[in-house]
């Protein structure tokens, strides 16, 4: 195997692969390593862990075919160091050494028998099949994944629910603690309704990879137990979480006796603010006050002293008090966009977050008990 490559094209590969095999932490170590394919038009990287799988090709000049298996962890820091902007790799057949050079440097890798990595197999249908485009997936995957839970314990809510019918395609995301959900249209109706609970961790890599430049079309297949994805030079498979996972209709709440229209970017400063000193950094408890002009924030710590704040606003409705974690209801007004957020409250219920306007993106937290 002989290639040149760019150094940019090659790091884009080898950042890709490399990711990939880390997650998968619990194989052998050989499991953990990636291959390098040059056997057509394309320079090809391969990672195959047991959660998650991805194909990747970027341009290069292929002076002869071949094929290397590495599980080397310093390659990707060294090639983002070599000097110069061509790489060459140079593997000869049954050699057990690839060669590396750029610039006046040279590494010589060693290699591992390429009979021993498993392929990704890419498949081209499945139960469900549906399109969508790069911008519209990545707006969904980071408006709800957010959300999930990082606790094992209960790993349903550990993945993002993607629930798809018709032309409407949901994503939502839970901890128990807040809720994300965030809605798009496809341009073609599914064939059937498709459900799926994708690996918070693993969407995080779709996602990483997918372009927002220009939009490209996403091709989006579920399989069994396994969702492929594919757009441009990249083709990823994960598993998907096993489970049932909570009707999410139940839990965004659609009755309130208070709706307030605030200043997001004053309501966010002042929340900021009053998590400084909150009395429990565990719970960050804010009180919140809200009136038909104005939402006044109290947070305490018995060590420290008391924050008093407000933000002004237009409240229609019976006044309400409710504590809220400031944590949690900063991570959602982080993923609101608007000038202008409307928050929708009930006595002793949860707290509806959402654009103005826009109710296509929904955020929910659950109140705090106190004394």
């Amino acid at each position: 195997m002989k290639l040149k490559l760019k150094k940019e094209d090659l790091n884009k590969g080898l950042q890709a692969v490399r990711r990939i095999a880390q997650l998968s932490n619990t194989e052998l170590h050989t499991q953990s390593g990636f291959l390098i394919k040059a056997v057509s038009e394309h320079i090809e990287f391969q990672a195959n862990g047991f959660d998650m799988a991805i194909r990747i090709h970027v341009p290069g000049i292929i002076e002869e075919k071949g094929e290397a298996y590495i599980a080397n962890p310093y390659l990707t820091e060294l090639t983002r160091r070599l000097p110069g902007d061509e790489i060459e790799m140079i593997k000869q057949n049954g050699d057990t050494q690839l060669l590396l050079k750029g610039g006046k440097l040279k590494f010589e890798c060693l290699t591992i028998n390429p009979d021993d990595f498993s392929e990704v197999d890419v498949v081209n249908s499945g139960q469900v099949q549906f399109t969508t485009d790069s911008i519209t997936l990545k707006d969904l995957i980071e408006h709800t994944a957010f959300a999930c839970s990082t606790d094992t314990v209960r790993p349903i809510f550990s993945g993002t629910y993607l629930d798809v019918s018709g032309t409407t395609i949901n994503m939502v995301a839970t901890d128990t603690h807040r809720l994300a959900y965030k809605s798009a249209s496809l341009e073609k109706p599914v064939d059937q309704p498709f459900k799926a609970v994708i690996p918070s961790r693993l969407l995080a890599e779709i996602s990483r990879h997918l372009p927002t430049d220009i939009p490209e079309m996403v091709d989006i297949i579920l399989l069994r137990n396994s969702l492929a994805v594919t757009f441009t030079n990249v083709y990823m498979k994960t598993r998907l979480i096993e489970g049932e996972f909570p009707d999410y209709h139940r839990v965004i709440p659609s009755q309130f006796s208070c709706v307030a229209t605030v200043n997001r970017q004053e309501f966010t400063n002042a929340v900021e603010r009053a998590s400084l000193i909150a009395k429990d950094a565990g719970y960050n408890v804010i009180d919140f006050m809200v009136t038909n002009e104005s939402i006044n924030m109290t947070s305490q710590n018995p060590d420290y002293g008391t924050i008093a704040d407000s933000v002004p606003c237009q409240a229609i409705g019976d006044p309400l008090h409710i504590a809220l974690n400031g944590k949690l209801l900063l991570d959602l007004l982080k993923h609101c966009e608007a000038d202008d957020v409307v928050l929708k409250l009930g006595e002793n219920k949860p707290v509806l977050v959402q654009n103005k306007d826009d109710n296509n993106c929904l955020f929910v937290v659950t109140p705090m008990r106190t004394k």
